[in-house]
């Protein structure tokens, strides 16, 4: 039988977007945990009076204190994302390989093969492409496929406008 798994494709994810959303969901989650506490609390101090039997508000309070707590943690480990780094790394990679291209190829070089008289700007863009892919996956064949297809757009933009 012949193997049916599909491998999903999925979009790369800039580090420093990856940080911006993990600084949002820590604040969204420490401003809900707050929040909630302090509703509970003014619910305990009679500042906000329910009108529910004390058995019931106990429970609510429990499940809702865990839930609050559940919330400061998630806050908590969202701040300490360790992303900084990556996104070092992820600066220096690209660096890396645009330089290596830059002093290894130029325009010609991408475009070679490439009879640019009979064919359309979109069929130019696929086939420039698929050499940058070519010439990228030679040299740097341990690169994630969703960065490299977000380097050789970087490439092909240095490149051609």
């Amino acid at each position: 039988m012949a193997d049916t798994t599909v491998k999903q494709k999925h979009t790369y994810v800039e580090a420093d977007r990856k940080i911006e959303d993990a600084s949002s969901t820590a604040w969204s989650f420490l401003f809900l945990g707050i929040m909630g506490f302090a509703a509970l609390i003014l619910v305990w101090t009679n500042i906000l009076p329910l009108d529910i039997p004390f058995t019931t508000l106990l429970m609510a309070t429990i499940v809702l204190g865990i839930l609050f707590l559940i919330f400061l943690f998630v806050s908590i480990r969202a701040f300490h994302a360790r992303l900084i780094p990556v996104k070092s790394k992820e600066e220096a990679d690209i660096c890396r390989i645009r330089n290596w291209f830059v002093e290894h190829y130029s325009a010609d070089a991408i475009s070679h093969g490439v009879d640019e008289g009979d064919i359309s700007m979109e069929e130019l863009y696929y086939l420039r492409l698929e050499n940058i892919s070519r010439l990228l996956t030679e040299e740097f064949p341990e690169l994630e496929d969703s960065f490299s297809e977000y380097i050789m757009e970087n490439i092909y933009q240095m490149y051609f406008d």
